[in-house]
Order: structure tokens, then sequence, then C-alpha cells
């Protein structure tokens, strides 16, 4: 009970609920009473701002943990998409690969075969929309590898059936190095360059691969023998200077030389199979160290004379650097004079 006792005091009244209990007075100022209305309001005032404050801190915690569980999944799927970028990466590489030893296959063997059909060019993009930009990027790229893996293996298949199509073609090809692979050193490769005799500048026909002396020769392809030994200084003193030489013709098109042998194993008319020892490396004739003079020359379709070609572009058991820039050359780059071989090695 609240009461104005004085003229500037409250009386406040406390009545228990037992009857047989005293009653409490309490006197307050105005002053006082006043204080003690407004922490009462200010209470109150609390306690309804927290009730309807709790439920949006509830809701804020909520969202918190909400958003660190998103952040964390954010960070995974980042994770995930470097490592499928990677991957495109691998993948990039390996079409690259494959597609330089299609154009390769494509090129040794004379198929007329467009190793640039459906690669490189701009497919559809995909269908889905992505609002990040790295992602639809990512996307993209993957879309076009997938164009070019499909574009790449139709040429392959069409390669392949070329190939059991001309299985004599296949087996004559000069396709692997003629000394073991580990065993030699690239010292002079096709094309222009300083002789080493005259101090001028010449064109190599071929590939020299140092090599220890008696190090293996072997058949780069399937063939026969056309010319085994020495030629004749009275004949022709430029293949004189060769040294000991085996000449292996592979059917109409293909022409092998190996010069500088240390042992000729080999006889002319003898058929080879690809990969049997035709001789050993050595010293012979005009050459400052052991190695071997290695060449390959083509015919073309309409025959005549064997033009010397870059060997490296039919070696497909070694890879070599700048390996696409050689088959580019290989395609369209023109043969300078060269020595047409003598009488008796073309097999014809």
């Amino acid at each position: 009970m609240l009461r104005e006792a004085r003229q500037h005091m409250y009386e406040i009244q406390l009545h228990p609920a037992d009857i047989r209990k005293q009653v409490r007075y309490y006197f307050l100022s105005r002053s006082a009473f006043r204080w003690l209305v407004g922490v009462a309001a200010t209470v109150g005032v609390l306690l309804a701002a927290g009730l309807v404050l709790a439920p949006l801190g509830l809701r804020s915690l909520l969202l918190s943990s909400r958003l660190h569980a998103l952040s964390q999944q954010h960070a995974l799927h980042r994770e995930v998409f470097a490592e499928r970028s990677r991957g495109l990466d691998r993948m990039e590489r390996e079409i690259t690969n494959a597609r330089a030893r299609q154009q390769q296959m494509s090129l040794i063997l004379g198929a007329d075969q467009n190793s640039e059909a459906g690669l490189g060019g701009f497919p559809e993009a995909p269908a889905r929309e992505y609002l990040d930009a790295d992602v639809r990027r990512a996307a993209e790229r993957a879309h076009k590898l997938g164009s070019d893996a499909l574009a790449l293996l139709a040429l392959s298949d069409e390669l392949a059936t070329f190939a059991r199509a001309h299985n004599d073609l296949a087996e004559a090809v000069p396709s692997i190095c003629p000394v073991p692979v580990g065993s030699f050193v690239l010292t002079s490769p096709f094309g222009n360059r300083t002789s080493p005799f005259t101090n001028t500048s010449d064109f190599h026909s071929g590939l020299d691969l140092a090599a220890r002396e008696g190090t293996p020769v072997l058949a780069a392809g399937g063939g026969k023998v056309s010319f085994a030994g020495r030629y004749p200084l009275r004949r022709n003193v430029r293949w004189w200077r060769y040294g000991n030489v085996i000449v292996i013709t592979h059917g109409d098109r293909y022409l092998t030389v190996y010069a500088h042998l240390a042992e000729v194993d080999v006889r002319r008319g003898q058929v080879l199979r690809r990969g049997e020892q035709i001789g050993t490396v050595g010293n012979t004739g005009w050459s400052t160290s052991p190695h071997l003079h290695y060449e390959v020359r083509v015919r073309g379709n309409g025959g005549g004379e064997p033009m010397p070609v870059d060997p490296r572009i039919y070696i497909l058991d070694y890879q070599w650097s700048g390996h696409e820039e050689l088959l580019v050359s290989g395609r369209n780059a023109p043969v300078p004079p060269f020595d047409p071989l003598p009488s008796g090695m073309s097999g014809s």
C-alpha cells in the first residue's frame, strides 16, 4: 500500500499474507520515490527489450555458426576447384603430346590427314551459366578440351585404319633410334651448320649421334640392305668420306644411311627387321670422334631422288626438345641442295 503520509513524504506499507505478522512501514521522500520509480521503469524497459532482442541474438548466433560452416565449405570448394584446374592442366598437356604424336605418325606414314581438324577451334560454350568468372573460364576450357579430345580420337581412328590398310609401310617406316636410347649425345642436328673440317657453312643432311666406339647400331625399320662397306674414293669422294657406311631401303618410300661405322655386320641384299643390329659405332672416314651419322631420305609419291629429311621427326622412341617445331618444319621447310645418292646405293 502506498500513500502520501506527510506533505513531502510517501508511506509504503507491506502487509504479509499471514495476518499474525506485523505490517512493515517505509517512508520515502518525494525525490527517493521518484528515483525508485525511475529504476523500476528502467528495469521494466530492459526486461521488455530483453524479451524482444533475445530471439534476435539467438538468431544472430545461429547465423554466425552457419556463416562459419559456409566459409569452411567455400574453402573446401576452392581447394577442389584448384585440384580440378590442375587436372585440366594435365589433360591439356596430355592432349598436346597426343596431338604431336598423331601429327608425327601422320607425317611419317604419309597419310593425307588434316591434323588440325576440330582442334583449336571455337566450340559452343557450356549451356550452364556460372556467376564466378574463374569457374566460367574453367568450364569453357574443359568443354574445349573435351571437344579437342573427341576430334583427336577421330583422327587417331583414321590413322589406325590407314596403318592397317598399309601394313607393309608401317613395318618399313624407320621409326626407332638407330643407337640405344641413353647411349648417345646429339652433337650435330639436321640443317645448315659450320663444317668442322672447312669452317664454312654447309648443309648437314642427317644427325650426328656421339657414342662410345662399339655401341650397337640398329636398323631403324624393316628393309633391305642396298649398300654395305666403304664407297670407292675414285667414284665419289664425298661418300668415301663417310667411311664404313650402310644404306637400307625401306619399301618404295624410305631409305636410311648409317655412316662412320667401326664394324659392318650385314651384306648387300640382306633383308632386315626393325631393331636388328647392323654394325657398331666407329670413327672411320672424315670423323673427329666416334659417332654415328644417320640420315633418313624420302621419295615423293612420283618417285625420283630420295630427299633428306630431319630424322628426329621419324624417331618415336625418343622425345626430342622442340618436338612440335620439328613437325612444322618437317611439313613446310624446303630442303636445301644436298648430295644425291651414288649409283648402286638407292636400291632402285
